[in-house]
């Protein structure tokens, strides 16, 4: 192995360590937060706050424009040669996105509780109190900061902006628990949740640029200039509308569960859903840390570097996938059934075909940022569209036939098809630019420069 795959390998598991830890403290205060809230609300009352919390990210997800890729695509350059005025001019473009698809997020939050929160499931006397938790949409979005912690190799800050969020929802839950508190009191709590893990990061993220790149001429409205950031639209627009796509995989299908079965049943559907997903959050969570590590094997143009990596990562997600099915059979009802306070039947079936999506969905970890870096972006897209088309329909017809197994098996059925669109297309690039062994002597593969974009947004097929 060579010094830059070893060297980006270390970056990536030194990096996802501190996501882990961050994410890690969230699950566990989680299960407490969890506990409690169910305790206080009772369970339909608790599928109530699932569901309009749920509906809210939905639509934050759906709305917001995913602003860390192209400041980490556009924005390394310049950075790390010191051009900060151009730094700086694509710094302002990716806080405005994250500004304005927030505003836009809570308009559609807000009109939607209006028009479907009866379809949801949710009482006409909760509806008034999930229109005013629409507000949250406009600071749930703090995707430029991410991007500053990933440019600066500085991950951990990551995990302080998760523990802050764990922290206050945590001791907001047990005060609520308390004391009896109703469902306005939790959605406040989830609210200021947010609202706090959306003013440390932002803190942070000017603190972190202070520190790191000296003091930047700065206005939020300075315009891009020709040349600054060629394509950046394009390429915003396309990643964007691939996590928009998965936010319907992951969000929306709880809130059909919830509009078909009821509240009760869509909070157990919710979490059931996140112990499988927190089980296996750890591999996860490697995908951030792997975007600047593959943008920096493409600039280096080392295919056999990034086919190196990528291999060694799939062979050590098999290998935890099936300690995450040891550990599901083991601890996974106990979870649910402390998590909801009661003994849902079926409870292990019913989080072990959660976890089996939670893995397929793993095997696109390393494809996905893969397939970004290189230029094909647009193979993501593609993918995400087939599984939607497929998963909503999919999951509507087995709920009604199945109840909550059919829903859960219906999130496998889409894993498997998105694991296998997006494989296709990186076999072949590495046929293409990487093919057999990296030949000896040389550090960077055997292809001319001329042959690969050296802008991979320019590339991609909108």
């Amino acid at each position: 192995m060579s010094t830059s795959e070893r060297d980006a390998l270390k970056r990536i598991f030194g990096n996802t360590g501190f996501l882990i830890a961050g994410r890690a403290t969230n699950a566990i205060c989680s299960f407490v937060y969890i506990a409690w809230a169910v305790r206080a609300l009772g369970l339909s009352q608790f599928g109530v706050l699932m569901l309009v919390t749920t509906f809210g990210a939905a639509v934050s997800q759906a709305t917001h424009l995913l602003s860390w890729q192209p400041l980490l695509h556009y924005g390394t350059d310049p950075f790390t040669n010191g051009r900060k005025a151009q730094f700086s001019r694509v710094l302002a473009f990716c806080i405005r996105a994250d500004y304005i698809s927030g505003g836009l997020g809570w308009l559609v939050g807000t009109l939607g509780v209006a028009l479907f929160g009866t379809y949801m499931g949710w009482p006409a006397a909760d509806q008034g109190a999930a229109c005013a938790y629409m507000l949250t949409i406009a600071f749930m979005n703090t995707s430029w900061s991410a991007g500053v912690f990933r440019l600066c190799n500085s991950f951990w800050l990551t995990m302080l902006t998760d523990l802050s969020g764990a922290l206050v929802r945590t001791v907001g839950s047990g005060i609520g628990f308390m004391y009896h508190m109703g469902l306005d009191y939790y959605l406040l709590v989830w609210s200021m949740t947010q609202l706090i893990m959306f003013l440390s990061s932002t803190w942070l993220g000017w603190m972190q640029l202070r520190h790191t790149g000296g003091t930047l001429r700065f206005s939020l409205f300075t315009p891009l200039k020709a040349g600054d950031a060629p394509g950046i639209w394009r390429f915003t627009l396309s990643t964007s509308c691939n996590h928009l796509l998965g936010s319907v995989f992951n969000q929306f299908g709880t809130l059909l569960v919830g509009g078909i079965l009821g509240p009760a049943d869509a909070a157990v559907y919710r979490v059931s859903r996140q112990i499988g997903e927190g089980i296996a959050k750890p591999a996860q969570l490697m995908m951030p840390a792997l975007y600047p590590e593959f943008i920096r094997l493409r600039e280096e143009q080392d295919w056999y570097g990034i086919k190196r990596v990528t291999i060694k990562l799939f062979l050590m997600i098999g290998g935890f996938s099936v300690l995450l099915m040891g550990v599901a059979m083991a601890v996974g009802n106990i979870l649910l059934t402390w998590m909801l306070h009661v003994h849902w039947h079926g409870g292990r079936s019913l989080i072990m075909l959660m976890l089996g999506s939670a893995i397929l969905g793993l095997g696109v970890v390393p494809l996905e940022p893969l397939l970004t870096v290189i230029g094909q972006v647009s193979q993501v897209l593609k993918g995400r569209i087939i599984v939607t088309l497929t998963y909503l329909p999919l999951v509507y017809g087995m709920t009604m036939a199945w109840h909550l197994e059919g829903a859960a098996a219906a999130a496998d059925v889409a894993g498997l098809i998105m694991l296998a669109v997006c494989l296709r297309p990186v076999v072949a690039w590495f046929r293409r630019m990487a093919p057999g062994r990296r030949p000896t002597g040389t550090a960077t593969g055997d292809v001319p420069p001329a042959t690969v974009p050296s802008v991979p947004e320019k590339s991609t097929g909108m």
